[in-house]
């Protein structure tokens, strides 16, 4: 399963990163989402973890423009800042998760397989 990260910071992003690919997942990690939308423009990703703060370009801006372009993503809105709008806003613009920060990989990678659920079911009725 390929998994696009977009986390600014150093040590959430290098960590969880890590740990997802010792799940087996292929994990692009970037750190902002000017350099996500790229991404998106020339992979084909099942899941899209993204940080709701981040310089440049929000996470709900980045998440409006990748849904654009591969509209069956699962996405998993991330956030240290415990603010009801953003999770909200985050859900409302294409978000199937939202999880607040720090987080446990346990944690996350059960929502990286609740968003992916039915294309595992679809799949596996195949």
């Amino acid at each position: 399963m390929k998994i696009l990260l977009v986390e600014d910071e150093e040590n959430p992003g290098s960590l969880l990163k890590e740990e997802l690919e010792e799940q087996g997942y292929s994990i692009t990690w970037l750190r902002n989402g000017v350099d996500a939308v790229l991404a998106a423009l020339d992979n084909r990703f099942d899941v899209l973890i993204v940080d709701m703060v981040m310089p440049d370009m929000s996470g709900i801006n980045t998440i409006r423009i990748i849904k654009k372009i591969i509209p069956g993503i699962g996405i998993v809105a991330c956030s240290g800042k415990v603010e009801k709008d953003i999770m909200i806003d985050s859900i409302m613009t294409g978000a199937a998760a939202y999880l607040n920060k720090p987080f446990s990989t346990s944690k996350m990678i059960s929502q990286i397989k609740w968003v992916t659920r039915k294309k595992v079911s679809c799949s596996s009725n195949l």
